[in-house]
């Protein structure tokens, strides 16, 4: 599980960056997002990808495309993201 970063939207599309996540994130399935009020949204349409890690020894922190409508109540800064295996 990891937190909402930062949420950019290009071309209709929402770009969500995480914190460090351990797991092994590029295999999920699925993304259920936690909103404020512990409201849960599945994300089955998305493309996963990692951002490099420069000068720490941290994990890598994962973020993704979401290719589907959203309720932008669900894209929030803090919010948690669970990744599906």
């Amino acid at each position: 599980m990891c937190k909402i970063l930062d949420v950019m939207q290009a071309k209709g599309r929402f770009f969500v960056e995480c914190t460090y996540e351990d797991g092994d994130f590029m295999n999920a399935k699925s993304i259920t997002i936690l909103d404020k009020s512990n409201r849960s949204h599945a994300v089955r349409n998305f493309l996963m990808d990692r951002t490099r890690q420069c000068f720490n020894n941290r994990p890598i922190s994962p973020w993704f495309r979401i290719d589907e409508d959203i309720d932008r109540a669900f894209l929030q800064n803090g919010n948690e993201v669970v990744f599906e295996y």
